[in-house]
């Protein structure tokens, strides 16, 4: 029987913490992607099928900034008669006004994101 003595066992290195981003980091990245893609969304233009079912083609409405551009509308389409126009107005409104509460809510969410970021303080390390 033999008495060594073992020295106290040194703590692992959790594997995970390593991969692992800290939570100022990964609301950083949050904020970044919501700002992004936000801010993509409200200035892409929105695009309509026509209503010819002999070809597909898509005509451009306009943004979510700028609202449904009619003079272009109509000259994409060939100058149709106002029935028809007013018609696709209206398709082209809805289409943007589908895009507008997720493109403006990810953009404002990113951009609180942010300024939180900046606002709120770090936590301090170590013993004071």
């Amino acid at each position: 029987m033999s008495t060594e003595i073992l020295s106290p066992a040194q703590p692992q290195q959790d594997p995970l913490a390593q991969i692992t981003l800290p939570p100022r980091v990964f609301v950083a990245s949050l904020a970044s992607i919501a700002l992004v893609v936000g801010l993509v969304l409200g200035l892409l233009p929105v695009r309509v099928s026509t209503l010819d079912t002999t070809t597909t083609v898509k005509v451009s409405c306009g943004n979510t900034l700028g609202g449904v551009e009619t003079p272009q509308l109509a000259a994409s389409l060939g100058r149709p008669e106002r029935p028809i126009l007013a018609e696709y107005v209206a398709m082209c409104d809805r289409g943007i006004d589908a895009r507008a509460l997720p493109a403006w809510t990810l953009f404002f969410g990113g951009m609180i994101g942010w300024i939180w970021l900046g606002a709120v303080r770090r936590r301090k390390s170590g013993v004071e």
